[in-house]
């Protein structure tokens, strides 16, 4: 397995990210996923939900891809800047690291482990995930000018925000709607984010932000609202977490959210040891990947 580690994009302040390069790729451009760390976390914690755990090979559904895993600003505690109801401006800080990012490894030629042979990312076929403030930057970027750079999203942890959409919005010409574009959303419902808890005026679920991020969604994919959606119980539950998936189609494009009945603020794997509770019977990565298959041209 080639993994570069620390690799530098140099501009008013040096930013860094890891990256698997795969071995013999197939073609000389390939996918790439970027996958944007949470809060107080780095490139590494989040590869190990992406099985990039040297010296062990990458999981073969994951092997021939590029997989990006970008490191937050230096001068920030490990954490994406993107808009909250509470800023005074719109940040740009970290989408225009994503916008060097992008150019660098749909240009540069990484070297495999086969000799002579480079790779680069297809610019047609770069997905974004991420996840609790990593999922609130692939929101930002679905929301942003940069949207239409990703073919696929997938935010888990981390709900929609209203404050995201209604600047994006208002920045669009008149009489322009976001477009459409494949997402998987993953949460957990013991997550502190998912809906407040123990508080004496309890919010109702049709308010909550995961309620938000769906209607959104469905608007935006053109799917209707009263869509039926195609509902799977992920097997192999102990009774104590269950994973729901629903996956919406209909419109232009599809779709999936995941909910974790009981689960945490965490990325739920059998190898993941995060906030519990860890919904560990279900595979969310592979789900996500699946999903972008299916749906998003991966």
């Amino acid at each position: 397995m080639s993994l570069l580690i620390g690799e530098q994009i140099t501009g008013t302040v040096t930013r860094r990210y890891t990256i698997h390069v795969p071995d013999n790729p197939g073609a000389a451009v390939v996918p790439a996923i970027v996958v944007f760390h949470g809060r107080g976390q780095d490139a590494a914690n989040i590869a190990l939900r992406w099985g990039v755990d040297p010296p062990n090979p990458v999981p073969a559904y994951l092997a021939n891809y590029l997989l990006v895993f970008p490191e937050s600003d230096p001068r920030l505690a490990d954490q994406w800047v993107h808009f909250r109801a509470s800023d005074s401006a719109f940040p740009t800080l970290d989408l225009e690291f994503v916008r060097q990012l992008l150019v660098e490894i749909t240009t540069r030629n990484y070297a495999t482990a086969v000799a002579g042979v480079t790779v680069n990312a297809d610019p047609e076929k770069v997905y974004a995930a991420g996840f609790s403030n990593g999922g609130g930057m692939v929101w930002q970027l679905l929301n942003s000018g940069l949207s239409s750079e990703f073919r696929g999203y997938a935010a888990v942890g981390m709900a929609l925000d209203p404050e995201k959409v209604r600047h994006y919005r208002n920045q669009l010409p008149a009489g322009t709607s976001p477009a459409p574009a494949p997402v998987a959303y993953v949460h957990g419902t013991a997550d502190r984010t998912y809906r407040p808890p123990f508080s004496l005026d309890e919010t109702p679920l049709d308010m909550t932000l995961p309620a938000f991020t769906m209607r959104e969604m469905l608007t935006r994919n053109g799917i209707p609202a009263n869509a039926s959606a195609t509902t799977q119980l992920i097997p192999g539950s102990t009774g104590v977490t269950e994973v729901v998936v629903q996956l919406f189609q209909g419109g232009t494009e599809a779709f999936l959210m995941a909910t974790v009945v009981n689960g945490g603020h965490n990325w739920p794997t059998p190898t993941t040891v995060g906030k519990p509770l860890v919904a560990d019977h279900t595979e969310t990565t592979e789900t996500i990947v699946r999903f972008w298959r299916l749906h998003a041209g991966l």
